[in-house]
């Protein structure tokens, strides 16, 4: 499954920036991220393949069922549709690596994690509302969305708020953050899956940048 996503996308990164042809390139590199996730009470392995397009290429399929003969138009996204039984996807997001966090999209899978391979970090003392609010703005900060966060403490109420932009208020509190989607339903990662908490809230802003573009069109 990874090889399939890593050739997929190298096929499609004519779009890497540079700032000289001896360089190597500043943004818009392809990039592999690997991180460990709980769902429904059980572990997952999360494998992410990120580009700067911020969608798919002409006449390329994201969907598994529109597959050809010519893997180029979606054979290699119907290898990992059958390997991790549905559990892929994909959405926008900004680049982790480079020297400015440029916008893109990654495609993703998950397989499931053995309960007699699983890790104790679940197990561990969870931190409060407020430094786990410190730690998910320091993230998103580093993926170049945290410029105009206004922030708001309660440590009395074991609450802290992160106001990202309009449209994307992010809670902590009782172990969880907390943000509403774009279908409207209200999302929710534990303290100790904070990784993937602000993946899926970079999502939300990429999104929502989205949406103000093509209004704005």
């Amino acid at each position: 499954m990874a090889s399939e996503l890593a050739a997929n996308t190298l096929h499609a990164h004519a779009n890497i920036q540079f700032r000289g042809s001896r360089v190597w390139p500043v943004a818009g590199t392809p990039e592999l991220w690997l991180y460990l996730r709980r769902v429904g009470g059980q572990q997952e392995l999360v494998c992410k393949f990120f580009d700067s397009l911020p969608g798919w290429k002409p006449g390329v399929s994201a969907d598994p069922a529109d597959d050809t003969a010519d893997w180029e138009t979606g054979r290699g996204l119907r290898v990992v549709e059958e390997l991790s039984q549905g559990r892929w996807g994909h959405h926008p997001t900004r680049a982790r690596l480079g020297a400015w966090k440029v916008p893109g999209k990654v495609v993703w899978f998950a397989v499931p994690v053995p309960v007699s391979r699983g890790l104790d970090r679940f197990q561990r003392p969870q931190p409060g509302s407020c430094e786990a609010a410190s730690e998910l703005q320091s993230m998103l900060d580093e993926r170049g969305v945290g410029g105009h966060i206004v922030r708001s403490d309660a440590p009395a109420s074991g609450m802290s708020v992160l106001s990202i932009r309009r449209d994307l208020t992010v809670w902590c509190r009782s172990r969880v953050v907390s943000w509403t989607t774009r279908e409207g339903r209200r999302e929710c990662r534990a303290f100790y899956d904070m990784v993937d908490a602000a993946e899926q809230i970079v999502c939300r802003h990429e999104e929502l940048d989205s949406t103000r573009q093509r209004d704005a069109d």
